[in-house]
């Protein structure tokens, strides 16, 4: 079985807002490329960092965001960073190395 997180996700706002925000908080869902709003907004919260910070076009995304924010709104996240660790791996190594000296491998068939 498949979880639809972002449903799950919607579901719960939807939830607080009905039983704890009522009309102090707005909820607007959409696809913010092409999403009209009434006004802009006070607080921004994305969730399309994804596992490496650059999923689903993150950056270009919450970057076209910025156009919904009032001057001094705030962005949540306001900024991230990707690190890269280099690893070493006899394993992944001789694979590799295997797959060098294969003759297929040089034809891009593997």
């Amino acid at each position: 079985m498949k979880l639809n997180i972002r449903g799950v996700v919607v579901a719960s706002l939807q939830h607080r807002q009905d039983k704890e925000w009522g009309t102090k908080v707005d909820l607007i869902f959409g696809d913010m490329r092409s999403l009209d709003v009434p006004e802009k907004a006070d607080i921004l919260v994305s969730e399309l960092l994804g596992s490496f910070g650059d999923n689903e076009l993150s950056p270009e995304c919450l970057d076209g965001a910025m156009r919904f924010l009032k001057p001094d709104g705030i962005s949540i996240p306001s900024s991230y960073t990707a690190h890269l660790a280099p690893l070493s791996s006899s394993k992944l190594y001789n694979e590799a190395r295997s797959k060098r000296q294969c003759p297929q491998w040089h034809k891009g068939v593997s």
